[in-house]
């Protein structure tokens, strides 16, 4: 990284002018998700998926409809961090 004027005569330090690092997403849908898994154990993928419609949730990619797969995936992330009680 080349040093910009500002640091080379000692006005502020070159560690201010790194990028932030990356913030951790905050994953609202998971805990959404394992909220509805939790709360009803006998619920299947679909009618997680129904329920997430009917709430007009998007998708991780912005679509209106849920796949079963989605709210698997969802889960299978949320085991692997331990939130789901399933």
């Amino acid at each position: 990284m080349k040093p910009q004027p500002i640091t080379r005569e000692g006005l502020a330090d070159a560690g201010l002018l790194r990028p932030s690092p990356r913030r951790a997403p905050q994953d609202r849908l998971m805990s959404l998700v394992t909220s509805i898994a939790n709360a009803n154990p006998n619920l299947t993928f679909r009618d997680i998926a129904s329920q997430l419609e009917a709430m007009h949730e998007r998708t991780p990619r912005g679509s209106s409809t849920w796949a079963a797969s989605s709210v698997k995936h969802v889960l299978d992330r949320a085991r692997k961090l331990g939130v789901v009680s399933q």
